[in-house]
């Protein structure tokens, strides 16, 4: 299915919990808030995604808070793949991974991104408020081992860890890591009053297109790509910077209360499908036909944060 503007829905977000073992200053919360709620069975989240397939979705990513604190994460990844999405993934902090790395691949997720804000431990803590540097580090290398590549790394860039950066490059280069995502900043969730720490990726982004052998714009949110000479790929993820940034969202999410969030920034593009998945008065048919509905509202009224105009629809205007 194709958007009023253009753009294809391909990858539906699962908020898990909003539960987290860290507390990283910078957390966007899925653009959700920090209520506690209690999540989504594997049966409810395994019906939306069946019905997210008929609609075009080929990947489903789970987040949170931090979704390995779910007890039944490896049969909620089950339940996603009998609905036959190609590609199920996970975004972690990584803290509890070197323990159920190979469960999670067991029961049937295919790659994973874990989140590394720093490599010093003071400034590590200081990031997320936990000494768990270490645990993260076995983590990304426990998964390695249980084969969940691409492993890719995400590292958010602030004022407070930016003397980190060619670390974790090095660090990850050194540990055949697939893919580097350097993130700005940006104001959601916790990023709103924290924002003071912003950083431009510009001259960073040129540093590194300097001494790429490749480069190239992937079409999820144009983000630029860059090859290393150590086949390290780099991608810039700019969601306040770059003006095109939402004119290459192909994302729907669900949250964790059972909602159909269609932008990240935005509480009012929401449909309630609650009802759709926890009511005992409806059979499993009549659960998917309204959640049919939802989405096709959901793709209806689904519209971009940025709109970007060019010059010429500018003069138009």
């Amino acid at each position: 299915m194709i958007d009023r503007y253009g753009r294809p829905l391909e990858d539906l977000r699962v908020t898990l919990t909003h539960v987290c073992n860290f507390s990283c200053f910078f957390c966007h919360m899925e653009g959700e808030g920090t209520q506690s709620v209690v999540g989504l069975s594997p049966e409810q989240i395994g019906l939306v995604a069946k019905v997210s397939v008929e609609f075009g979705v080929k990947t489903v990513k789970l987040t949170g808070g931090e979704p390995t604190l779910r007890r039944d994460l490896p049969e909620i990844i089950r339940t996603i793949k009998l609905s036959g999405v190609r590609e199920v993934s996970l975004t972690t902090n990584g803290f509890l991974l070197s323990n159920i790395a190979g469960k999670l691949k067991e029961a049937g997720l295919d790659r994973i991104n874990v989140s590394l804000h720093a490599l010093s431990k003071e400034r590590f803590k200081d990031v997320t408020g936990v000494d768990g540097l270490d645990r993260v580090i076995e983590g990304i290398k426990e998964a390695k081992r249980q084969g969940l590549r691409p492993i890719k790394l995400n590292y958010v860039l602030t004022k407070r860890n930016d003397s980190e950066i060619e670390n974790i490059i090095r660090f990850s280069e050194t540990n055949e890591i697939d893919e580097l995502h350097l993130i700005e900043l940006h104001p959601v969730g916790l990023g709103k009053s924290s924002f003071s720490y912003h950083m431009s990726m510009e001259k960073i982004e040129k540093d590194i297109a300097n001494i790429a052998i490749k480069s190239e714009i992937r079409n999820k949110h144009f983000r630029p790509r860059y090859t290393l000479p150590s086949g390290l790929v780099i991608e810039i993820v700019k969601p306040y910077a770059n003006p095109i940034f939402c004119a290459g969202c192909n994302r729907i999410r669900l949250t964790v209360d059972g909602r159909l969030k269609t932008c990240l920034y935005r509480d009012d593009r929401e449909i309630d499908i609650l009802y759709a998945l926890s009511s005992s008065s409806l059979s499993y048919e009549e659960k998917l036909e309204l959640i049919r509905h939802a989405f096709e509202i959901a793709i209806s009224i689904r519209e971009p944060n940025f709109k970007y105009l060019t010059k010429v629809e500018t003069l138009q205007t």
